[in-house]
């Protein structure tokens, strides 16, 4: 008698697998046996496999490690009803990303280690996709006096930004860079000029000039 596989074995053949870490881009296949990965072949199909594994043919999709959006805007804390926590996961897992950083600009705004905390804990509770808090650069994103760093970043932000909105005070923002250098904290700007972009709808150029 044949040995019955173990549970949860899973076949994905015929994609185009992308391997960033060995740069490999072309066809494969992969075993998954218990969520992990047991067998990559660089070929369209696997040899040898149990009779009752379960077969996914990937034929014209993409396989790759799973991809992390950086930016994601969320009405968690203070906005439910626009966007949950676990309702940009959803989303998130649906189109291939397993990991999301979530921006500052809420209400409250994350510029307090108390509110990473409440991300993280809430975060927890969300099995789709992994969910990082980023903390604002600047108090309520306001551009004028810096957030407690530090302290968001000791309670787990991954990097601090204003989201959408620039820091346009270049003493703050010298002071902003020279604070986080200090701690290996890594910043996000919003590279927009105010007084540029007012009133403006499109990117200065020959074409737009044009139009």
């Amino acid at each position: 008698m044949t040995a019955a596989p173990p549970p949860g074995l899973i076949a994905i053949q015929g994609a185009r697998l992308v391997d960033p870490a060995s740069g490999y881009d072309g066809p494969g296949a992969l075993l998954i046996a218990e969520g992990l990965i047991a067998r990559v072949s660089h070929g369209a199909d696997l040899d040898n496999l149990p009779r009752d594994v379960r077969i996914v043919d990937a034929r014209g999709a993409l396989l790759c490690p799973g991809l992390i959006d950086l930016r994601v805007k969320t009405g968690e804390p203070g906005n439910e009803p626009k966007e949950t926590l676990k309702s940009a996961a959803r989303a998130a897992a649906a189109g291939g990303v397993t990991s999301i950083v979530v921006q500052p600009d809420t209400d409250p705004v994350v510029d307090d280690p108390a509110v990473v905390d409440f991300i993280l804990r809430r975060a927890r509770d969300i099995e789709l996709v992994h969910v990082y808090p980023a903390g604002a650069a600047t108090k309520g994103c306001q551009g004028k006096g810096m957030a407690e760093i530090g302290l968001m970043h000791e309670a787990g932000c991954v990097y601090v930004t204003d989201a959408d909105s620039p820091i346009v005070d270049s003493r703050v923002m010298r002071r902003l860079l020279a604070y986080a250098g200090g701690l290996g904290v890594l910043v996000a700007h919003r590279p927009a000029d105010p007084w540029l972009t007012r009133d403006a709808v499109a990117t200065e150029s020959e074409w737009s000039g044009r139009m």
